[in-house]
């Protein structure tokens, strides 16, 4: 049995905030109350700090089977948790990809040996070959929650569509990469850095918002659900609001980097600060604020992508891989950029990193109530925190490593046992 003594209680779903006790035992939450008393149980005080739903990252590499010099299901479980995570979605971008029902069954023997709750989803088409659709159903009855092609778009729009039906008809969503290879130069810096420091064709805004466009109107002719992935530009986010106000079944998500930071940390921060999207331009940067504040964007993903230092030290920054690690710094961004900055109230920075990306998947998480998963977070809001490379993720592949950040995660509670503790 445990008991959290005197903490903010916040729960997006139904709004509450406010000082209370919360009592845990065998995996559920079984009293909320403004005083709890129990002989005998273990006892946290929460005094000074937020008790928040664990938070809910709906896009993570986790790099297994296949790439585990990078990152493993493990070290990643670990990293999540550090990071006040109780619930992730992998992608399929492994080696060999999620495409058929005995990896997909690999992968979640291996994910259910940790103390987080550790989900996936399988590919679009069959090894990423942009053309053969895996065959959903079996996958969705293995225990896949959705479908994914990330880190590669799908350029047929007949293949897009097909799926939008197979999808529908199967009452799930496909979740899509939108970067138009057409269109793009070289991926992993925005045009403009790209041309005029690097002299180099990066990738362009319309590579993302062109694709885009094609793939939201098929889902408005489909009435398919489509999820956007880690969206960056400032058409990007009204491309979507266009959808929804037509009626499309359209969400979206945004990555920590993309409301934190411009193109300019590449000039500091090297290949670490090289991911797919790009940073863009600070009116990319406020538009996705824009776009969170508005309800436009529900849902903060990390898009953690861990690679090994050997492959971003390289001479050619070109050649380096995009990608940086997202989860032990997700929150604290959030609270920096954020909350802090005056852009969303704490309670709304938690429904984007909770319940919202939870109520996607038809999850039971992201939310604090009796009878409900003892799936917590605790954390100080107001905390200074210097980010160092100390990770519990094996790669150290961020750009804000030696930043300044607000807050700081004390306790990570999945299914009532502390599963990090700082």
């Amino acid at each position: 049995m445990l008991l959290i003594k005197n903490g903010r209680v916040m729960d997006p779903k139904t709004g509450l905030d406010q000082v209370c006790d919360v009592l845990v035992q065998d995996g559920k939450i079984i009293k909320i109350a403004p005083e709890v008393k129990e002989e005998g149980a273990e006892t946290i005080d929460a005094s000074g700090l937020v008790v928040a739903p664990g938070l809910v990252d709906i896009h993570v590499h986790f790099r297994e089977p296949g790439q585990t010099h990078k990152e493993d299901i493990h070290t990643g479980s670990l990293a999540a948790a550090a990071g006040g995570f109780t619930t992730v979605v992998m992608m399929a971008n492994t080696s060999p990809t999620i495409s058929d029902v005995e990896t997909l069954k690999e992968v979640l023997d291996s994910a259910a040996k940790e103390k987080i709750n550790v989900k996936t989803v399988a590919t679009i088409t069959k090894n990423f070959n942009g053309q053969d659709l895996t065959d959903f159903k079996a996958l969705l009855a293995a225990g896949a929650v959705g479908f994914s092609d990330d880190g590669i778009p799908l350029e047929s729009s007949k293949v897009v569509k097909e799926a939008m039906e197979e999808a529908k008809k199967l009452n799930t969503f496909i979740s899509l990469h939108e970067e138009d290879p057409g269109l793009n130069g070289i991926l992993g810096f925005n045009e403009n850095i790209a041309k005029e420091h690097f002299h180099i064709c990066g990738a362009t805004g319309v590579a993302e918002y062109a694709m885009m466009a094609r793939d939201v109107m098929i889902a408005y002719a489909t009435k398919a659900h489509v999820h956007i992935q880690h969206l960056s530009k400032e058409e990007s986010v009204k491309v979507v609001e266009f959808a929804q106000g037509l009626g499309a079944q359209v969400t979206a998500e945004v990555a920590p980097q993309h409301f934190s930071k411009t193109e300019a940390l590449l000039l500091t921060q090297g290949s670490n600060a090289k991911m797919n999207p790009p940073l863009r331009l600070e009116s990319d940067r406020r538009a996705v604020i824009e776009g969170l504040k508005s309800g436009v964007i529900t849902v903060i993903a990390t898009d953690h992508a861990p690679h090994h230092a050997d492959e971003k030290n390289v001479e050619d920054i070109t050649k380096a891989p995009s990608g940086m690690t997202g989860l032990e710094t997700s929150l604290s961004l959030g609270l920096t950029y954020l909350v802090e900055a005056g852009e969303l109230s704490l309670m709304e920075l938690l429904g984007k990193m909770t319940y919202n990306p939870a109520k996607l998947y038809n999850f039971e998480a992201g939310y604090l109530a009796e009878n409900g998963p003892a799936d917590i977070t605790i954390f100080d809001a107001k905390a200074d925190r210097l980010v160092d490379s100390h990770f519990a993720s094996k790669a150290t592949n961020s750009p804000f490593i030696g930043e300044a950040l607000k807050g700081q995660v004390k306790y990570t509670i999945c299914k009532g046992q502390i599963v990090y503790q700082n």
